[in-house]
């Protein structure tokens, strides 16, 4: 009996797995758009990097040394996390009614997106909890007094932005990178195409406004000046950054993905299997992920409470 209990069981589990692989990326997952996702299947992921090398310097004809130390960078452990959804279906169930596994699709698809909820939910927590929540460093994410490096922290430098996003706070927040994104050894880290403003729902109209109404021109003024931003900088409107799910509807960010400091890391990726408990007499399907994530470093970008 358990051997045809188990092939009714098993005949479910690739719809069940193929409706909650699909309903977890049937939607566009915008922490893709910032983050670096690495596979990794040690229990934890470690960050201890050291820095790019400075400016040459002069030498004069036959001389010897010229050498330069790395510094080493602040460190930071990321440890993987368990997660998983459950759906039982007992035996009675499905001997008094026989569709009563196929009646559990619509479980099987919710379970892909509660796991795609997951996932997003935490990886914008990293950002709008940047305000509160220690970088690397010991300072905040987003603070004006990051050190330079763990041996320089006499030099600091400023990612926290101020104000409600407007083109002049954004021409503000420009000249404020300029003066503080630098390396570890001083050496300016120049803004990338790649840069996204980021932004919960709320600011979505500003936001559009500044960067793309009437392309050739400023917005909002009466002297017609040519708009600077038009095109500049790439859009993510990420609706788990609002103030409904725990961030902020007037925060807004600056982020550089290129620079690999916001990462998910994957143990592995929502999966789905099956099992039979005999002595409860249930049928058990089981979605499941391990990863862990974070920010390591306060360069991935500059960002305002917009208050």
């Amino acid at each position: 009996m358990a051997s045809i209990r188990e092939k009714h069981a098993q005949l479910y589990t690739p719809i069940y797995d193929e409706l909650m692989i699909r309903s977890f990326a049937e939607h566009e997952q915008k922490h893709k758009l910032l983050s670096k996702e690495i596979m990794d299947s040690t229990k934890e992921y470690k960050v201890s990097g050291l820095s790019t090398l400075g400016r040459w310097v002069s030498a004069s004809e036959g001389a010897t040394g010229g050498y330069e130390d790395p510094v080493l960078d602040y460190a930071k452990t990321y440890t993987q996390e368990k997660f998983w959804d459950k759906i039982e279906i007992s035996f009675e169930a499905a001997d008094q009614d026989e569709y009563a596994l196929l009646k559990r699709e619509g479980q099987a698809s919710g379970m892909g997106i509660g796991a795609r909820d997951l996932v997003e939910a935490t990886m914008a927590a990293h950002l709008y909890n940047g305000f509160s929540v220690a970088s690397p460093d010991g300072q905040y994410l987003f603070s004006n007094s990051h050190p330079k490096n763990s041996e320089e922290t006499g030099t600091t430098y400023d990612n926290l932005l101020s104000g409600a996003f407007s083109h002049d706070k954004l021409e503000d927040a420009e000249a404020q990178i300029a003066n503080n994104f630098f390396t570890l050894k001083g050496i300016p880290i120049l803004p990338s195409e790649d840069a996204y403003i980021v932004y919960p729902p709320a600011l979505a109209g500003t936001v559009d406004r500044v960067l793309n109404d009437r392309a050739t021109e400023r917005p909002d003024t009466t002297q017609r000046d040519f708009n600077r931003y038009a095109g500049r900088y790439k859009q993510c409107n990420w609706i788990y950054l609002c103030s409904q799910l725990g961030g902020s509807d007037t925060a807004w960010y600056i982020i550089y993905p290129r620079l690999g400091y916001f990462k998910i890391i994957w143990n592995a990726k929502p999966h789905f299997t099956s099992w039979i408990d005999e002595d409860k007499e249930f049928y058990i399907f089981k979605g499941r992920c391990l990863f862990a994530s974070g920010i390591d470093n306060w360069r991935v970008g500059f960002a305002s409470t917009g208050l």
